[in-house]
């Protein structure tokens, strides 16, 4: 795959999307980390270590994660690019419930909930 787009082949918008997606799972659904590096999801992804850090600088010069002390995180934009990436990809892996549409509150996001109660989104869709 190597058509250009505006500079960027499409590898690189792939990876890209890959880089947000798993960002976004990391830092926000499994919340394993505050922040993460490049070298966090080399394991992950089919790229080379250069390319992931080349598209990590990118995707920072486009505003979608940014720098801080302990790697990037996600900027408001980068995290709904992200989450809608995310949904698209997974949102059907759960059948019914999506952790990308409940809020803050429901139960699903207390480790001590009942497994069979059924969550705040499936019963409002």
């Amino acid at each position: 795959m190597d058509s250009e787009s505006n500079g960027e082949s499409l590898d690189a918008v792939v990876l890209r999307d890959e880089i947000l997606e798993a960002t976004y799972w990391m830092l926000r659904e499994e919340e394993i980390s505050n922040a993460i590096e490049p070298a966090d999801l080399s394991a992950f992804l089919e790229a080379t270590d250069d390319e992931i850090r080349t598209a990590f600088d990118r995707l920072d010069d486009d505003e979608l994660l940014e720098r801080t002390t302990s790697g990037y995180g996600l900027t408001d934009r980068g995290e709904y690019e992200a989450k809608r990436r995310f949904a698209d990809t997974f949102g059907h892996v759960e059948e019914g419930h999506s952790h990308v549409e409940c809020g803050p509150d429901c139960w699903c996001h207390d480790p001590e909930a009942d497994e069979d109660d059924v969550c705040q989104t499936a019963t409002t869709e």
